[in-house]
């Protein structure tokens, strides 16, 4: 399937738009390369710079003593002591980025044993019933109270980036707006609009003559 983009003026080169599909993939992958892959370059450098730069200030902000990135980890922990991660949904669709957190779950899911100096690793789950908290664990409550307000900024960063991510990915996958047709579709409704109100004009005075 391949869509062309068209400019306002006849002159204007088409743009292969190639694959949808592949373009919506990559795009996923990456932000911006779906777009590259299209030739749409300055909105590839857009997206990139802009999602893939908002991911990982979110992350940098989320980092300290405690780990790496710590705003971005799949945990499906719940009961005292646990987290339901529910912000991730969110945060996958920024692509390839929050795949280390996908590789620490397979890893180890109950946090003990992280990669990568705890790189998007879960968080321990502390059982309050059998131990007691240390200033040393990475349970979630440790990890909040040494990243304080930035565990909460890096959490909204690096979401907002993956729901932007997946406008991105619809601008791939169903391509630009062609401003031209649109604006002659908006036209041809206003004039039979116009048309109609017209005849029912020529009606109303037919109908007032007899």
């Amino acid at each position: 399937m391949t869509t062309t983009e068209k400019g306002s003026k006849s002159s204007q080169p088409e743009l292969q738009l190639k694959d949808p599909y592949i373009a919506a993939w990559l795009a996923w992958l990456v932000p911006g390369l779906g777009h590259l892959y299209q030739g749409r370059k300055t909105k590839a450098m857009i997206y990139a710079i802009c999602i893939l730069g908002l991911f990982f200030f979110g992350a940098i902000l989320a980092s300290g003593k405690c780990g790496l990135a710590r705003c971005v980890y799949i945990s499906m922990k719940p009961g005292s002591g646990g987290d339901m991660r529910y912000y991730y949904f969110a945060q996958v669709w920024v692509g390839s980025p929050a795949f280390p957190a996908i590789i620490q779950y397979l890893h180890d899911p109950t946090g003990e044993d992280p990669l990568w100096n705890g790189l998007m690793a879960p968080p321990l789950k502390v059982d309050p019933s059998l131990r007691g908290y240390s200033e040393n664990d990475n349970s979630i409550d440790n990890i909040r109270k040494k990243l304080n307000r930035r565990f909460e900024l890096g959490t909204l960063m690096t979401t907002m980036a993956g729901l932007l991510n997946i406008f991105a990915i619809f601008d791939a996958l169903s391509g630009p707006v062609n401003e031209e047709e649109t604006e002659l579709r908006r036209k041809e409704k206003l004039r039979k609009k116009r048309m109609r109100r017209r005849a029912k004009r020529q009606k109303d005075d037919a109908a007032e003559e007899i």
